[in-house]
């Protein structure tokens, strides 16, 4: 109900809706004042004195004694409502209770009566052989009922206003559709254009964007790609070179740095690859704690990394690979910005519903907040410097926010300067876990 209540608060729609509502209301509300306001000065200034003229007429003709018959043609003809009161005559043109007790004549004989909110009724008194004779005439009437029609025909035309909003406003909802599927990656959907005014304009400046962007990022993507693949020959050739070469120091040195830009092209052709909308897993059933377990005797045997593994293990399906990356790229940035003095690295698993938890914890120097938002960018790295040991080229988080996000999930950074950083990654464990 709430979130009703907000989105008609916030509705564009609801606001014009609302903007008219309170605009005809204010327009009934001051014809109406007007209208009242007219007839209330034209009976005051024009009718009124035009009555008391009259009134030596009215009193000529109903006569001395009052003659009862000449008083009810003259409320016939007027429409005026006349009493008589004396001890004689007690007569009234209607049937209606009198009481001229109620009224206090003030003004040269003249009283506004008010009778609920049907009408205003002024009268006149005169008095003759004995007799007071009471004349009122009707200022206005207003019949109970009639102020419901002028509201029913407002709301009937505030409805005709909401559709007719709606149908003007329609393409917007598309619009909106379509530039949220866009901006969670599907560049290849067009907003379908229904009309040509000036929102079928921006449906169609939409489309045209985004087939910039996606021409733009292919060019990008395939760009890329064959650098990274182009690559690959001159290192393996580099390779046999350095094999041949006879100073040990130097054949490491430069071994090294083959591994690392091998590595590097490996992450750029991964990332990619898993930026694809609909990023292909190889799913098969393992078992994560063994997967931990093997990877740090393979790799990072002499690191001190402490485990906590999940006590009910079990096998789950994921894409093993990209998991082995997932895991190394954690623990290699964990080691890397570790401080043994402060204690050790722990990576810990745990199972929750229809997924795994993988949790990498480091005391190293942290990370200062200002970067966390960003930290899992492609190539953003909070150190600007491109030395490989504060921090490599800022691939690896990155690719390990893609390869958690194949799997249906999600991947957490906690970090804290001078404590160290917690990075958390809840991988689904279904078959059918929504692809990046």
């Amino acid at each position: 109900m709430k979130n009703f209540i907000n989105k008609l608060r916030y509705s564009l729609i609801s606001r014009l809706i609302l903007l008219f509502l309170v605009t005809a209301l204010s327009l009934v509300v001051m014809m109406r004042a007007t209208m009242m306001f007219i007839m209330s000065n034209q009976f005051e200034n024009n009718v009124l004195p035009h009555i008391f003229e009259y009134q030596h007429y009215l009193k000529q003709e109903i006569g001395s004694p009052p003659n009862v018959e000449k008083a009810a043609a003259i409320a016939r003809r007027t429409g005026a409502t006349i009493h008589i009161r004396g001890e004689i005559i007690n007569w009234s043109s209607t049937d209606s209770d009198f009481n001229p007790d109620e009224i206090d004549f003030k003004d040269h004989h003249r009283y506004q009566l008010q009778h609920g909110d049907s009408e205003s009724v002024r009268y006149m008194l005169w008095e003759k052989d004995g007799h007071k004779i009471y004349a009122g005439f009707t200022r206005w009437v207003e019949r109970s009922g009639e102020g419901i029609i002028p509201l029913l025909v407002l709301i009937f035309i505030v409805y005709l206003c909401y559709r007719g909003i709606r149908v003007l406003f329609r393409p917007i909802v598309d619009i909106r559709l379509g530039v949220q599927k866009m901006g969670e990656g599907e560049l290849d959907h067009r907003i379908q254009v229904k009309r040509k005014d000036e929102l079928g304009e921006l449906a169609v400046t939409v489309n045209t964007m985004a087939e910039d962007i996606e021409g733009m990022l292919d060019s990008k993507r395939e760009m890329l790609l064959a650098i990274s693949h182009e690559l690959r020959s001159p290192l393996t050739r580099s390779r046999v070179s350095v094999a041949l070469v006879d100073d040990d120091t130097i054949r490491e040195n430069l071994n090294r740095d083959m591994k690392e830009m091998e590595e590097l092209i490996t992450e750029l052709l991964e990332s990619e690859k898993l930026n694809q909308r609909h990023a292909q897993l190889n799913r098969s059933r393992i078992m994560v704690n063994d997967l931990v377990t093997q990877l740090l005797e393979e790799m990072f045997p002499t690191d001190g990394i402490r485990t906590e593994l999940a006590a009910d293990s079990v096998e789950v399906q994921l894409d093993e690979p990209r998991i082995r990356l997932l895991l190394k790229n954690l623990l290699t940035n964990a080691v890397r910005h570790h401080r043994p003095e402060q204690g050790d690295i722990i990576v810990s698993t745990a199972t929750l519903n229809d997924a795994i938890e993988i949790r990498v914890v480091d005391q190293g120097v942290g990370i200062e907040p200002e970067h966390l938002p960003r930290i899992t960018e492609p190539f953003y790295r909070p150190d600007p410097s491109r030395q490989r040991k504060t921090g490599g080229y800022g691939l690896g988080l990155y690719l390990c926010r893609m390869i958690t996000e194949a799997h249906g999930g999600t991947l957490t950074i906690k970090s804290e300067v001078g404590r160290g950083t917690e990075v958390r990654a809840t991988l689904s464990t279904a078959v059918t876990a929504k692809n990046h």
